[in-house]
């Protein structure tokens, strides 16, 4: 029987972070003293889109005067560069220097950080939940910002994406009075830094309206098991019924009806069988929820609760009993 390695299985977010920053499946095994195929397996389950051997860096080989008119002429920023190629801002500025082009570090607080598509999935997952993009008047930037009752999700969120995008004295925290109950509840935010590619989403994120824009769901948006952990971790829940049938919900009734669809489908292209149930007196929205079907509610909390990396979340994640 060949060996798990169970551990690798807490380091699956660095595992991603490599190969999509462009290690081959060989440097990563070295770096973990591993076989390429192990290295595989957990990107593969963990969702990751592999190279198959690397055609887009072979691509971006092939276009470096392209690359050079764009990044030298037209003076695009290199993250603006890798969004146009579905690439990393790493891998552009491997091919761009290996052709002689000097690209001077920038720094963060004034200009992009370097966006790898693994982070990109996080900040969409966490748009689908909690998290929201915030746009200041009269300036063209925009900033995300993230308010959770959780510490560890905001220190997790932080500790994922690029630094220096978000100040180093957050998350920040405020306690306020439950309507609900009698006791006081804190709330922890992490607000970024202004970004370009931060302002990009919005325009493909938001719905402007007249008074409050409204988040939407792009028509080419592609979930992945990034995001939808992130997507989960902020706005999904699991509850147990008395016969020990899961019931995992998405709560997405803010969303237009059309959005909805869209998540519903992506859900089923990732293999997991949903409906939409409707819920009433949403003043804004659609109304509509998203639930998994009992089977594949199981599968689902199998196939996430091996990745998940926030014991705070464990609630999420119960175990169902056998029928």
């Amino acid at each position: 029987m060949s060996e798990r390695y169970e551990w690798l299985d807490e380091r699956v977010d660095e595992l991603a972070e490599r190969y999509e920053s462009g290690q081959s499946l060989r440097e990563i095994a070295d770096a973990f003293d591993v076989t390429p195929p192990t290295i595989h397996s957990r990107l593969r389950d963990r969702g990751v889109e592999m190279r198959n051997g690397g055609p887009t860096h072979r691509q971006l080989a092939d276009l470096t005067s392209e690359l050079r008119e764009q990044y030298v002429e037209d003076d695009c920023s290199i993250q603006t560069i890798a969004g146009r190629y579905e690439t990393s801002v790493r891998a552009v500025r491997h091919h761009l220097e290996n052709a002689e082009i000097d690209c001077p570090q920038r720094n963060p607080r004034t200009t992009g950080v370097d966006w790898r598509p693994f982070q990109t999935s996080v900040i969409k997952g966490e748009l689908l939940g909690d998290g929201c993009l915030h746009r200041r008047r009269h300036a063209e930037s925009c900033f995300f910002q993230l308010s959770t009752t959780t510490k560890a999700h905001a220190d997790r969120l932080a500790s994922k994406l690029s630094a220096g995008l978000f100040p180093d004295s957050q998350p920040n925290s405020v306690t306020r009075p439950n309507q609900f109950t009698e006791e006081d509840y804190t709330c922890w935010t992490v607000s970024s830094r202004p970004q370009p590619y931060l302002d990009r989403l919005y325009d493909s994120w938001y719905e402007v309206r007249d008074e409050h824009n409204r988040k939407r769901v792009p028509d080419d948006f592609r979930l992945d098991y990034t995001a939808l952990l992130h997507w989960y971790w902020g706005d999904g829940n699991c509850s147990i019924r008395e016969r020990g049938a899961p019931r995992v919900s998405f709560a997405t009734h803010g969303f237009a009806e059309l959005g909805v669809r869209h998540l519903q489908s992506e859900l089923d292209a990732m293999g997991y069988d949903n409906y939409a149930v409707d819920q009433q007196e949403v003043d804004d929205g659609s109304g509509l929820y998203i639930r998994l079907r009992d089977y594949d509610a199981r599968t689902f909390l199998n196939d996430l609760r091996r990745v998940t990396t926030l014991p705070q979340y464990d609630r999420k994640f119960p175990v169902p009993i056998d029928d």
